[in-house]
C-alpha cells in the first residue's frame, strides 16, 4: 500500500467534486456510455479523498501533505 499523499485541503476537494458528480448522474434520465465515464471518476475521487491516497500522484512523486 502506498504512503498517504493528499492534504486535507485536497481530499475535501475531491469528496466535493465527486460528490457533486453523483449528484449530476444522479438526476440524469439515463445513463449511456459518458454517464458510466462519470460514474468511474466520481468513485476514484471519493476514495481518492477518503483514504487520501493517490496513485497517479504516487507515480509523478507528488506529495500535498504537510506533514511529510
Amino acid at each position: 500500500m502506498i504512503e498517504r499523499n493528499l492534504g486535507n485541503l485536497e481530499r475535501l476537494i475531491r469528496l466535493a467534486i465527486g460528490l457533486g458528480l453523483c449528484g449530476w448522474l444522479a438526476v440524469q434520465p439515463s445513463v449511456n456510455g459518458f454517464g458510466w465515464l462519470v460514474a468511474a471518476a466520481a468513485l476514484f475521487l471519493i476514495l481518492n479523498g477518503v483514504f487520501s491516497r493517490c496513485y497517479l500522484w504516487y507515480v509523478l512523486d507528488l506529495n500535498t501533505r504537510r506533514d511529510c
